[in-house]
């Protein structure tokens, strides 16, 4: 027992090393950061030189992993999103995810012979495609505003919604065989509707509050670890009702999708998410058997099943975005871009293999099969428009022009500012600014000034401009200007230099509390420094001359001299 952690934290260390060097090789080879943690665990793994063995502890830690995934995912699952894609979302989601479960479904159950469970979970696993890798090249591509894109983004969001009710279903295939599956189906059933009542109410009731208050601490720390207890807590609630911690953590996201901390909550999140993430994957990659491609027979099949995966999934979704009036190339392009499998069919896979609903040997298969797809997937986005257009051709389909138009939804915030400081200056620089019908982003680090800013119909969200990441979310690339507010001259200079290394090119205005010597901050990248104390000092000593009885004219030439020599100053 003494050498238990020890033997832990040398297995951790093995994944972390190699993991690092997995994921800075397949970065250079432009694929997906998941497959570098797959790559990894296949390779350390007891299939692979058997350097690590899949252990309890090393299982639970990855489990964590798919917590954070899964709250970071509810963050996003909002309501106005889901009506504003609506159409995508709802119809060609649904036909997409209940036509590919269908298809595969009845090859796994009259060709292949599984049992019907069996090939439900497996047909649903492969249903789905992989957020993570698609949103990642339609960024690259800055393809995100197209409207195939868009269909696709719709199908996702329906896809996460469908593995959430997936995860429920499994729990119900596993569960406790004394009772008939419609038994254990409406006893999953009532668990899952006593938790979303609890953790709604908790969201609705408690949470905001406990926000609120942890807000006005202006603790960084405090606020991070409010969250993690926040979603390890519903894990644990979700886990005492014998139901996967994953869901209890995606009702949670959802609570506070909706909220004016979500935008810090995702920041603050994405360090432990990323580092478990990587866990997760690694320990999936050790359940890959390779080996099984040794043999001439199985390698066909594994080989067969990618290809039959990446075309049934193209075709079917093509057919049902026609149904839908889309044309030949625009539904082309959206099945090809959701033609993979996903990361939440590994998370299916591994608890349906976990629970007894499919064999070892079948899970090693389809794992296989769905990381070759994930494999393609990058080239199968880049190329979606060549490979659409050949096929329409051969079909003797005409191209559409709109098919190379943006996305009829609405275009993103663009030539606005930025106002980091929402305080009485920050508001009385946003009422000139609303006054002019010039567009901006607030963001403050004040609970309460966020919550009365958006009832007043400001456009806030909660965090700091110290947060780089943030600045990012405000489109900074297609600002028209940045007001930054700092206490510190060294943080000021820290994120404008972030800021212009990378890449963007909108003017910046610093707002800082105290005079100091600004030519690093000006040299970081800054265009103009406002030190607030002066000018208010400026304007006192206006007052007290006016008020002593000298001429108004004789004040403001001293003030404009006073203010110029301090920005010959900066200059200098």
């Amino acid at each position: 027992m003494e050498h238990h952690y020890p033997d832990l934290f040398g297995e951790l260390l093995v994944i972390f090393i190699g993991s690092l060097i997995s994921v800075v090789v397949f970065q250079r080879l432009r694929l997906p950061d998941t497959l570098a943690y797959l790559f990894t665990g296949a390779l350390i793994g007891p299939f692979g030189l058997a350097w690590i063995k899949d252990t309890a502890d090393i299982k639970f830690l990855s489990e964590l992993g798919l917590v954070f995934l899964l709250f970071e995912l509810g963050l996003e699952f909002s309501l106005p999103r889901l009506m504003s894609l609506g159409r995508a979302v709802f119809g060609l989601g649904s036909m997409q995810v209940g036509g590919t479960i269908l298809v595969f479904g009845a090859i796994n159950y009259f060709r292949i012979g599984l049992s019907w469970q069996s090939a439900l979970d497996v047909a649903g696993a492969l249903s789905l495609s992989s957020t993570a890798v698609v949103v990642r090249e339609l960024k690259t591509y800055n393809l995100t505003n197209r409207h195939h894109a868009q269909l696709a983004i719709g199908v996702l969001i329906f896809q996460d919604l469908a593995a959430v009710i997936g995860l429920i279903l499994i729990q119900a295939f596993g569960g406790d065989h004394s009772n008939s599956l419609p038994q254990q189906m409406l006893v999953t059933l009532e668990k899952g509707t006593l938790l979303v009542l609890l953790l709604l109410g908790a969201g609705k009731w408690l949470l905001p509050p406990v926000f609120h208050e942890i807000a006005k601490t202006r603790s960084e720390e405090v606020f991070v670890l409010t969250v993690l207890v926040v979603i390890l807590l519903s894990a644990w609630v979700t886990n005492a009702f014998g139901l996967s911690m994953a869901l209890g953590a995606f009702l949670t996201g959802v609570m506070l999708g909706e909220n004016e901390f979500r935008h810090q909550v995702e920041l603050d999140i994405r360090p432990f998410k990323d580092i478990l993430m990587g866990l997760f994957f690694a320990s999936v990659g050790m359940q890959l058997n390779f080996g099984l491609l040794a043999d001439a027979s199985a390698a066909r099949v594994v080989v067969l099943g990618i290809l039959l995966l990446v075309v049934i999934k193209t075709l079917l979704t093509t057919l049902f975005a026609m149904l839908l009036g889309e044309s030949m190339t625009t539904g082309t392009k959206t099945g090809l871009i959701l033609a993979q499998a996903s990361e939440f069919g590994f998370a299916l896979i591994i608890l349906s293999r976990e629970l007894g609903v499919i064999s070892n040997e079948l899970s090693s298969h389809v794992l296989i099969i769905a990381l070759g797809s994930i494999v393609l997937a990058p080239w199968l986005v880049r190329y979606s428009f060549e490979i659409s257009q050949f096929l329409a051709r051969l079909a003797g389909q005409s191209v559409s022009p709109r098919d190379r138009e943006f996305s009829r939804v609405s275009p993103h915030l663009t030539d606005h500012v930025i106002l980091a400081g929402y305080g009485r200056v920050g508001q009385l620089i946003g009422k000139f600014l609303r006054a002019n019908d010039v567009p901006f982003i607030a963001l403050d680090t004040d609970a309460q000034v966020v919550k009365q800013a958006r009832l007043a119909g400001d456009l806030i969200i909660y965090g700091s401009c110290q947060r780089v990441e943030l600045l990012k979310r405000c489109h900074m690339e297609r600002a028209r200007l940045a007001i930054l507010t700092f206490k510190s001259l060294k943080d000021a200079c820290r994120v404008v230099a972030q800021i212009r290394a990378l890449g963007y090119k909108c003017p910046i205005v610093v707002r800082t509390q105290h005079e100091g010597n600004y030519a690093e901050l000006l040299a970081a990248g800054a265009n103009y420094v406002i030190p607030e104390m002066l000018e208010s000092s400026l304007m006192m000593a206006a007052e007290v001359m006016t008020l002593l009885g000298f001429p108004k004219a004789v004040v403001d030439e001293q003030v404009l001299a006073e203010r110029n020599l301090h920005k010959s100053t900066q200059q200098q």
